[in-house]
């Protein structure tokens, strides 16, 4: 079972896979400065607690930069960037279908577009961002393995 919240702090050293499938969803809250609340915090606080964070950012500058990161990551990744954040912005029960509409729509096939969408996972994925162009890193994971179904 995937996590249900990951803190600011979390996300800004990893931005792992699963982090990335959790944030897409919450792209249009995260642009608007909110961050989810973590769902298992009952909102208690021990005033007697001497442990006191001090933040040197607005809750809701830290939640702007993280989507304006991942913003950029999937802008870099081009045209399946986009495809990546359509097909994560679904509901878990509807990405069967999406991934065959969008195969639909750009007369491919859905193995096409799945390995379209892993590609750009992993090109959106990780501690940093990605140098070079999307193009390259895909040339680069052809000749290192990981097949790509890619046409260009």
């Amino acid at each position: 079972m995937p996590n249900d919240w990951y803190s600011p702090s979390a996300i800004e050293k990893a931005y792992s896979q699963a982090m990335v499938k959790w944030l897409i969803p919450i792209l249009p809250v995260l642009r608007d400065g909110l961050y989810p609340p973590n769902p298992k915090e009952s909102g208690y606080v021990d005033p007697a607690s001497k442990q006191h964070r001090v933040n040197a950012k607005a809750s809701f500058q830290k939640a702007a930069d993280i989507a304006a990161e991942l913003d950029k990551r999937i802008t870099n990744a081009g045209a399946d960037g986009l495809i990546l954040e359509f097909y994560y912005s679904a509901d878990d029960a509807d990405l069967k279908f999406r991934a065959e509409h969008i195969a639909t729509a750009l007369n491919v096939s859905v193995q096409e577009i799945s390995q379209r969408i892993r590609d750009a996972l992993y090109f959106v994925s990780g501690q940093n961002r990605k140098a070079g162009s999307y193009q390259a890193y895909i040339e680069n994971s052809r000749q290192h393995g990981r097949g790509s179904y890619r046409r260009r």
